[in-house]
C-alpha cells in the first residue's frame, strides 16, 4: 500500500496512525531529554481529560514549540513536566529517570521556568532575582555574584547598570530578558517557557525571539515552549507539535515539514492561508548574501558624504561610528541644511535594523517601514555588515517555493516507486 505524505512524515517521527505517539530515536537524534508515556490530566468536576494519554519524546537540545487552538491542554501540558499541576497518570522522564512521583520542589529547581508576566519578584533587585535558584541550592554568595553577572552579559544587559535595579524600574522587554537569566540561574538542562513574549509589543518581540535564539546557539537547553501563535513555533521551534483537544497530537515535525506536507484539514487549517510568506520564518538574514550601500565615517567632511552620493543612485548615505555601527541616514538635503554640523548629528537614525540571525520575516517587517527600502544588517556588536532590499527577499522567497517544490515532486516520486 502506497503511503501518503502525512503519513510518511509521521511515520519518519515514529508517531502512530493518529499521530498519539513519538517513538524510538533514530541514529542521526540526539539522546531523548524528555519523554512523556501516557500522559494523562484530569481536573475535579471536569466531564473529559485537559489530557488525554499524550506520548511525546523530546530530544535533548531542541526547541519544541507546542502550539494549538485555546483550550487544546498545551499548557496544562508543559505544567505537568515540572508538576506545577499534577498528572493524573502517566509517566514523566526526565533525562533517563522517572520523576512522577519524586519530590515536587526539588525537580522544579533543576527546570528553567519563563512564563508571560515574567514572575519578578518585585522587591527583590534584579541581582537578587536571579540568584534565586542558586541561593536556594545552597551556592556561596561569591559563586552566586559570578552567576548574576555572567548571566545579565549573557542576556546583553550592563551588570553594574541593571543588577541593583528593581522589576518596576525596567522596560517589559528588560523584564522578559530578566525572566530568562533569572530561568538559567542554576544552569538547568530543561527550561519550560509559557508564552514568554505574547505581552509585549511586536517590535520588542522580533528582537526578543532573535536574542533568544542567540542564547540558544549559545547554552544549547532542552526546552519546551508554549505558544498560540503558528509564525512564532515556525520561527521558534526545531520542532512543532501541534495539538488538538486533549493535547491529542495532530502532528509531530519540523517546521519545513509541518509547512510543506501537513498532516490532515486541521493542520492545514491552523497554519492557515500564506504557507509561502510563513517559509520566511524558516530562513535567516544570514542565509542570504548581503547588499552593499555607500557609507562614510562619522569623522568625515561633508565634502566626502557629497562625493559619495554623486558617485552612487542613492538618495542618502549611511554613516557609520568609529566602531563601525550605524548611526545615520545623511541625504543631499540634510547635508544642505546641516551644513555646520558634523556628520553624526544630522540626518535621521536607522530604525529599520536586523542581525545576521534575524528571519526573512522579521526583516520584511523591517523593510515596510524602512526610509530608504533597504534594512541595515549589523552583527551581534551592531557593526555594519550590508543591507537587504525588496528584490532580495522576492528571489529568496522564489528559491524556497522552488524547492518545496522539487522536494515534494522527489518524495512522490519515491512513494510510487519505479513503474
Amino acid at each position: 500500500m502506497t503511503q501518503s505524505p502525512h503519513t510518511a512524515a509521521q511515520s519518519a517521527n515514529g508517531q502512530t496512525a493518529t499521530g498519539q505517539t513519538v517513538g524510538d530515536r533514530s541514529a542521526d537524534q540526539p539522546p531523548v531529554m524528555i519523554r512523556l508515556e501516557e500522559l494523562t490530566k484530569r481536573f475535579p468536576g471536569a466531564k473529559r481529560n485537559a489530557v488525554e494519554s499524550l506520548t511525546l519524546d523530546i530530544h535533548e537540545g531542541e526547541i519544541v514549540v507546542l502550539v494549538g487552538p485555546s483550550g487544546c491542554g498545551k499548557t496544562t501540558t508543559m505544567k505537568m513536566i515540572n508538576r506545577i499541576i499534577e498528572p493524573s497518570s502517566g509517566r514523566i522522564i526526565l533525562n533517563g529517570q522517572d520523576v512522577t512521583t519524586t519530590d515536587a520542589d526539588t525537580l522544579r529547581r533543576k527546570i528553567g521556568y519563563v512564563i508571560q508576566q515574567t514572575g519578578l519578584f518585585p522587591h527583590m533587585t534584579i541581582g537578587e532575582n536571579i540568584a534565586t535558584v542558586p541561593k536556594l541550592l545552597g551556592w556561596d554568595s561569591a559563586r552566586v555574584r559570578a552567576r548574576v553577572d555572567e548571566l545579565l552579559t549573557m542576556v546583553n544587559m550592563d551588570p553594574d547598570e541593571y543588577r541593583g535595579r528593581y522589576p518596576k524600574q525596567l522596560s517589559g522587554g528588560q523584564q522578559q530578558r530578566v525572566g530568562v537569566a533569572r530561568a538559567l540561574g542554576a544552569d538547568p538542562e530543561v527550561m519550560l517557557m509559557d508564552e514568554p513574549f505574547g505581552a509585549i509589543d511586536p517590535i520588542t518581540r522580533d528582537r526578543l525571539q532573535n536574542e533568544f535564539l542567540r542564547l540558544q546557539s549559545e547554552v544549547r537547553k532542552t526546552i519546551v515552549f508554549v505558544t498560540h501563535d503558528i509564525d512564532e513555533a515556525i520561527k521558534m521551534g526545531d520542532r512543532i507539535a501541534i495539538l488538538q483537544e486533549g493535547s491529542r497530537i495532530a502532528q509531530y515535525d519540523t517546521p519545513e515539514r509541518i509547512l510543506s506536507d501537513p498532516a490532515n484539514d486541521f493542520v492545514k487549517d491552523f497554519i492557515g492561508a500564506g504557507a509561502s510568506l510563513k517559509r520566511l520564518n524558516l530562513s535567516r538574514v544570514s542565509d542570504i548574501e548581503c547588499g552593499t550601500w555607500p557609507t562614510v565615517r562619522a569623522s568625515d567632511a561633508h565634502e566626502v558624504a557629497h562625493r559619495m552620493l554623486a558617485d552612487s543612485d542613492r538618495s542618502a548615505v549611511l554613516v557609520l561610528d568609529d566602531a563601525g555601527r550605524p548611526v545615520r541616514w545623511v541625504s543631499a538635503d540634510h547635508l544642505r541644511r546641516g551644513a555646520d554640523a558634523p556628520l553624526d548629528q544630522i540626518g535621521s537614525v536607522p530604525q529599520a535594523v536586523v542581525q545576521p540571525r534575524a528571519t526573512l520575516s522579521d526583516a520584511l517587517n523591517e523593510l515596510v517601514a524602512a526610509r530608504y527600502a533597504v534594512t541595515v544588517v549589523v552583527d551581534d556588536q551592531g557593526r555594519y555588515q550590508g543591507v537587504l532590499d525588496f528584490d532580495q527577499l522576492n528571489d529568496a522567497i522564489r528559491s524556497m517555493r522552488s524547492a518545496a517544490v522539487a522536494a515534494a515532486r522527489t518524495e512522490f516520486a519515491d512513494e510510487e516507486g519505479p513503474s
